[in-house]
């Protein structure tokens, strides 16, 4: 497994069209073209410039197209040589790469809801959060807790609605597997697999790097 991370604002600058063709494939450069709202739009070209590099590594051409699951969930089947799976948030993209089914997620560090912790969590995991007394710590045990579950969710290939079940846990003969990384300052990444292997780090790229 490998995971990138590129900081959105890198997309933010001036680049052609002919640039941005370079970075990905043309179905995911459409798709960013259609956000309204210049953030969105930036943090959807982020994600597909990560898309791109990881076609790239994998000798996938811009002119193959993934599949899409009933939940539009995006995935390239085992003869492309890879899964992957990509989110944005806060400042920046991410990308999990593997041979095997993956998710991930990614958010800026948040205040909890607890109305929302009692809709997503066990009661198990309620009790955990409950038992800590600093705000930061509650911070970030929720954001914590909330990738963890959205990467399990997108490993699954299921709605987003899946997420606001605390029932909703591993299979047993498929047991989930997650990592949680705090290494993007303010930021927290979960990555789920049904192996137990996780990279120590993730790698930053920069978006010109990307384009040479």
């Amino acid at each position: 497994m490998e995971i990138y991370a590129l900081k959105i604002s890198d997309i933010a600058g001036e680049f052609s069209e002919r640039e941005l063709e370079q970075l990905m494939p043309a179905f995911r450069l459409e798709m960013a073209s259609k956000k309204q709202v210049s953030g969105k739009k930036n943090s959807s070209l982020a994600a597909g410039a990560l898309l791109g590099f990881a076609m790239k590594k994998r000798g996938v051409s811009f002119e193959e197209t993934p599949c899409f699951n009933q939940n539009g969930k995006m995935y390239f089947p085992p003869q492309y040589r890879f899964y992957v799976n990509l989110s944005h948030g806060g400042e920046y993209a991410v990308c999990a790469l593997d041979t095997k089914e993956v998710g991930i997620d990614i958010e800026p560090v948040r205040e909890y809801r607890e109305a929302v912790l009692k809709r997503i969590c066990s009661l198990e995991e309620m009790e955990a959060f409950l038992s800590l007394l600093k705000e930061e710590e509650k911070n970030q045990a929720f954001t914590r807790l909330w990738t963890g579950k959205e990467s399990m969710v997108k490993l699954s290939g299921k709605s987003v609605a899946t997420l606001l079940h605390p029932s909703f846990c591993c299979p047993e003969k498929s047991p989930i597997n997650t990592k949680t990384y705090a290494s993007l300052p303010g930021h927290i990444i979960s990555v789920s697999s049904h192996e137990k292997s996780f990279p120590l780090g993730i790698t930053v790229l920069s978006l010109r790097s990307l384009l040479r």
